[in-house]
C-alpha cells in the first residue's frame, strides 16, 4: 500500500499541496491534482516557477507605471503628482526585481 506524507512545498504547476509518495522503494512527489515529479524534476519546476513569478511581478509593476501616464489627462493635477511619484517607485521596484532575475540561480540538475 502506498504511504503519503505532506511536505512543506506547493506544486509548481497548480500551487496545490504536495506529498511524498513511496511505493516499492521509489519516491515521487505529487499534488492533489495529480502532477507528479521526481526529486530533480520538482526542483527544476520550482526554479521555473520562481523565475516566472518574478517576471510576472516585473510586468505588473511596469504596466502600473504606464497606466498612470495613460490616465493622467482624466485626473486632477494634485492627484497626478502623487500618482506619478508612485509610478516612479513602481518602475524602480521593477528594476530591482530585474536585477534579482539576473542573479537568480536555478537548481543545478547535472
Amino acid at each position: 500500500m502506498e504511504e503519503q506524507k505532506l511536505i512543506e512545498g506547493t506544486c509548481p504547476d497548480c500551487r496545490g499541496p504536495m506529498s511524498v509518495a513511496e511505493h516499492e522503494g521509489l519516491r515521487n512527489y505529487q499534488c492533489l491534482v495529480g502532477h507528479t515529479y521526481s526529486a530533480m524534476t520538482l526542483l527544476q519546476a520550482h526554479s521555473e516557477a520562481q523565475e516566472k513569478a518574478l517576471w510576472t511581478a516585473v510586468v505588473a509593476l511596469e504596466e502600473a507605471a504606464k497606466l498612470v501616464d495613460a490616465v493622467t489627462p482624466d485626473l486632477q493635477p494634485e492627484v497626478v503628482a502623487r500618482l506619478q511619484e508612485q509610478a516612479q517607485k513602481k518602475a524602480e521596484q521593477a528594476k530591482e526585481i530585474r536585477s534579482i532575475l539576473e542573479a537568480l540561480e536555478p537548481f543545478e540538475t547535472g
